[in-house]
């Protein structure tokens, strides 16, 4: 994704950059936070061995099937492609996630944010993007009108749009994007309340968020020893409580037996637990996902527990990132094992 901005509601000519006056970019942590996921890769590579390419892949992402699609006039004709390019420009959803990867040539995806303004998404070779099911979007080529790209599938290769209206607005796909949208964040151990029990949603934003938290509970907290309880576990289906991760249920659970622990040890106010949804989108095959190489939660698989306490003198720097500001003590994928009256 080589760029994104706010567009207006009516446009003239789809094709063209459409921008609003003066511009309104936008940013990789809003597309974040409506679940859409970005990567880049090496175009040519790809290109040269798609089989090689896309096979790892669909089996970490539990897809079955993919295809390499043109459009272009000149390859599709004028008539098919107009009546191609015009279908892919009504706003719709589809049932299922939208992967893409640009091969050649380049092109729009708009997509509508949480307050219902579309965003455009210039696309170029090397990008893969994940629409999530049940989000409304829709694409158009360039001025160019050429564009080549890798499509996967979770089963057969199709392409089933089901246009914004309400027969869109009662598909399950619709109804679990929108309450994911909404949903207040409920962890293993609870619905977050901001003061003991936290949820953050977006990996971008998790730095900024947990250091605000950490240097309020090290001022609240100064003369009495606490710890943070983190657990990373892959989201879950608001409307069905299911998750991608068959581990992480079971393990919640656990989880909450742990934290049960930590509040004896620490005191019921002295005790803290965040937990870290994981996108299965934006984790499974990506080397770049941000808990991987986070210096602190160092992400090898899901689910995940950690238990950190305050540095010495954390109070004194009191500044820094709070991967500074705290230690781990404990680090683990199985929950059921985890030794926390015992920490030290």
């Amino acid at each position: 994704m080589s760029d994104c901005w706010y567009m207006p509601e009516e446009v003239v000519d789809r094709r063209d950059e459409n921008r609003l006056s003066p511009n309104v970019p936008s940013s990789y942590e809003a597309l974040g936070e409506i679940g859409i996921f970005y990567r880049h890769f090496d175009a040519n590579e790809v290109s040269d061995d798609v089989e090689g390419f896309v096979k790892p892949l669909l089996s970490k992402l539990n897809y079955h099937s993919y295809d390499v699609v043109h459009l272009s006039p000149s390859i599709l004709g004028e008539e098919k492609f107009e009546t191609l390019a015009q279908q892919h420009f009504l706003e719709h959803i589809h049932e299922d996630d939208e992967v893409r990867l640009v091969l050649e040539g380049q092109g729009y995806f708009d997509v509508r944010d949480a307050n219902d303004k579309w965003i455009r998404l210039l696309s170029r070779p090397g990008d893969c993007i994940v629409l999530p099911a049940g989000m409304y979007h829709r694409f158009t080529t360039d001025q160019n009108q050429y564009i080549k790209t890798l499509r996967i599938f979770k089963e057969a290769p199709r392409w089933i749009a089901v246009n914004r209206g309400p027969e869109a607005e009662e598909k399950p796909a619709r109804k679990e994007y929108v309450a994911r949208l909404r949903a207040p964040g409920e962890t293993a151990v609870g619905a977050a309340d901001g003061r003991t029990i936290f949820f953050l949603r977006y990996p971008l934003q998790l730095d900024a968020e947990l250091t605000a938290i950490t240097a309020r509970l090290l001022e609240q907290h100064s003369k009495v020893p606490f710890a943070l309880m983190i657990f990373l576990a892959g989201s879950t289906e608001p409307t069905t409580g299911n998750s991608w991760c068959p581990d992480c249920i079971p393990a919640k659970a656990e989880v909450a037996k742990r934290f049960s622990e930590l509040q004896d040890k620490y005191g019921e106010a002295h005790a803290f637990f965040l937990q870290l949804p994981v996108e299965r989108a934006s984790y499974l095959g990506n080397p770049e996902f941000p808990y991987r190489k986070h210096p602190a939660l160092q992400l090898a698989s899901v689910p995940t527990l950690l238990v950190l306490t305050p540095v010495k003198d954390a109070k004194k720097e009191a500044n820094m990132e709070w991967y500074n500001l705290l230690e781990v003590k404990l680090r683990t994928h199985d929950a059921g094992s985890a030794d926390v009256l015992n920490l030290e």
